[in-house]
């Protein structure tokens, strides 16, 4: 193979990329890579990416003991980084005292994956500036940082990914900081185009919008959260012969039962039994020949409250559990599973997009009557409502939140004002086509 590949191949080599060749990655995938990269770049000069940048370096080489419950800095490792998108209320957060200047990103810088799934790039937003970084992230600093989001998007283009492609080492794919410093680039790539979805941005604009709709929210309710787990307690009066856990009954004793049963100023509350309509699980009556859309619980970003991916297929080879056609302005929320009553508690609403298609009795289909779907949506985002469902969640290998106990979950209500303010907040995020 070598013999018939190899003269064709080195005759249109340019003198920058054969030399740049490195004798101990020369495999057949490596050379083609390379005669790729080379075609591609043919006509255009070529720098070092360390030519045009500040600096490059990676993170902390992080030690359990570096991670803390107080205050410090919000950590990015690979493993928080999914389909190139970062959740920053997700992060871990690391002792100030570990961290060097170098390890914290600033606007405008850009990470490189080193490791893991390697070759993710971020582009670092206002959302993501004062974070740091571990060691198996690189950080790139532009000495023109106004270049940086042009040079995120060439090295996330087709010739881009080649490019990182070609300094993976080993069945790891490692990327190295000296590897990713004598990058070959094109001394044009601000001006290279390639059509490029900018993801990064799309979900910073959208955290901002929830980050101003908790504003809103938190100026006139005061739960975020425990603020310590309890350790023992006592049941005198109330003891339900359904629940014997012990986890169930801590509940009477935490902030969140003492803020649910009482009315503030500010501040009344409803039972979600008496705001929506719960749709009855019951088979819908569809030819079982008939191709249908549909999603899956696992289909729900819970982190922005999307359906990310739907399904095609006939209706007789789905599942029995395929029970909802769902309706534009309803919102889904999860049953059961690990993650119920977590941040990671998948809700989402039904936008247009969506209406009509079928899913799964996995998850409870709510009709709101007395309540704006977008104010709601965000409710099922916060710990107010959070922890209530993980209170009435029963089981051990599998938690589920039974109707009855779904139903007396209490609703924090407002002035029409400040829901509407909330709900138009988050209503933007879907209706200007972010998502």
């Amino acid at each position: 193979m070598w013999v018939n590949f190899c003269p064709a191949l080195w005759v249109n080599y340019t003198p920058a990329l054969t030399d740049k060749m490195d004798g101990k990655r020369i495999s057949y995938d490596y050379v083609v890579q390379q005669y790729e990269i080379q075609r591609l770049l043919k006509w255009h000069p070529l720098i070092a990416l360390s030519d045009i940048c500040k600096e490059i370096t990676s993170g902390i080489r992080v030690k359990k003991e570096y991670y803390t419950d107080k205050n410090g800095y919000k950590i990015i490792a690979p493993g928080d980084i999914r389909n190139e998108v970062i959740y920053i209320n997700e992060l871990k957060v690391v002792q100030p005292e570990v961290v060097r200047e170098k390890d914290i990103i600033n606007n405008g810088d850009i990470l490189i994956t080193a490791s893991g799934k390697s070759g993710q790039v971020i582009y670092v937003n206002e959302v993501l500036e004062g974070c740091v970084v571990t060691s198996d992230i690189i950080k790139i600093t532009l000495r023109d940082r106004d270049k940086g989001i042009r040079l995120y998007k060439f090295l996330k283009s087709s010739i881009g990914q080649m490019l990182l492609n070609s300094i993976k080492i080993g069945i790891l794919n490692k990327i190295f900081v000296e590897d990713v410093e004598n990058l070959l680039i094109p001394e044009d790539f601000d001006t290279y185009q390639e059509d490029c979805s900018d993801d990064s941005t799309v979900y910073a604009e959208a955290e901002k919008l929830y980050r101003s709709a908790e504003n809103i929210f938190y100026r006139v309710f005061d739960y975020k959260g425990e603020k310590k787990n309890l350790k023992h307690f006592y049941v005198t009066e109330y003891l339900d012969s359904h629940r014997l856990d012990p986890e169930y009954y801590s509940n009477f004793y935490t902030e969140l039962y003492r803020v649910i049963h009482k009315n503030f100023d500010d501040v009344k509350w409803e039972e979600l039994g008496e705001l929506v309509e719960i749709k009855k699980a019951d088979k819908p009556e569809i030819s079982e020949n008939q191709k249908v859309k549909y999603f899956l619980l696992a289909d729900i970003d819970p982190n922005f409250s999307i359906i990310k991916e739907t399904h095609e297929d006939f209706y007789g080879n789905l599942s029995n559990r395929m029970r909802y056609i769902v309706r534009r302005g309803e919102i889904v929320t999860a049953k059961g599973g690990s993650a119920t009553g977590t941040k990671g508690h998948a809700t989402a609403i039904i936008t247009e997009e969506f209406d009509g298609m079928v899913t799964t009795d996995a998850l409870y289909n709510l009709v709101p009557r007395n309540i704006s779907p977008y104010y709601l949506l965000f409710l099922f985002k916060q710990p107010v409502i959070l922890n209530q469902i993980n209170m009435f969640t029963k089981g051990t290998l599998y938690k589920l939140i039974q109707r009855k106990d779904f139903e007396r979950i209490r609703i924090p209500r407002l002035s029409l004002d400040i829901e509407n303010s909330i709900a138009d907040t988050v209503r933007l995020i879907f209706e200007s086509g972010k998502f």
